[in-house]
């Protein structure tokens, strides 16, 4: 971003940015968990049986979300404003919930579409947390390189979709559903929306 935030951008992160400091401890116990699941499936393992870990994942990950918004705004991969990027990625979010919930009723397999959602939220709290500082940069040093600031947003995203399509697979494997079915997944729930948002953000449309 090579200006300022508008005010009620800014007010409105302000306000995120209150919550984020009032749940301090819940973003700390967040962070453990994505560390967790970064370190091995074991560590993933660990991490779903802890609830309180697993509701910190969820709340940090909804308050980030703001930030991360403008972070695809100051990066330049989003062209359509800050308000329109937050609405895509919280569609995106909702999208991606009431489908793990209708496959985990369909399959009757519950828990096993809920391990999937809760791992991949926990990769993509540290995910998030580190694309921040295409934000800053962006903000604070305008003469940052745009390539430098789309590294910082698709090297931490690259890095997270590939832990979590290794920890979903394994999650799969241990339910005994077929790999095509995780790829089936992917593809129709998570690759393609996420293909959609990206390129409304860019082109907009």
């Amino acid at each position: 971003m090579r200006t300022l935030p508008d005010p009620y951008v800014l007010a409105f992160l302000l306000a995120a940015g209150l919550a984020l400091l009032l749940l301090y401890n819940r973003l700390l116990a967040a962070v453990r968990g994505s560390l967790a699941c970064f370190r091995g499936q074991n560590g993933t393992q660990e991490m779903l049986g802890n609830q309180y870990v697993c509701d910190s994942v969820r709340v940090s990950l909804l308050v980030l979300v703001p930030f991360y918004a403008l972070a695809l705004v100051a990066g330049g991969l989003s062209t359509v404003g800050y308000f329109q990027t937050l609405a895509a990625l919280l569609l995106l979010w909702l999208f991606r919930k009431l489908f793990c919930l209708l496959l985990g009723w369909l399959s009757a397999r519950p828990s096993l579409f809920r391990a999937v959602e809760r791992a991949g939220y926990a990769v993509w709290v540290l995910a998030m947390l580190v694309s921040l500082l295409a934000a800053l940069l962006g903000w604070l040093v305008p003469q940052t390189p745009r390539p430098v600031l789309l590294a910082l947003l698709a090297v931490p995203a690259a890095a997270g979709f590939a832990v979590y399509v290794r920890r979903g697979l394994s999650f799969f494997l241990q339910a005994e559903f077929s790999p095509f079915f995780w790829v089936l997944y992917l593809c129709a729930l998570e690759i393609l929306p996420i293909c959609v948002v990206v390129n409304r953000l860019i082109h907009g449309n």
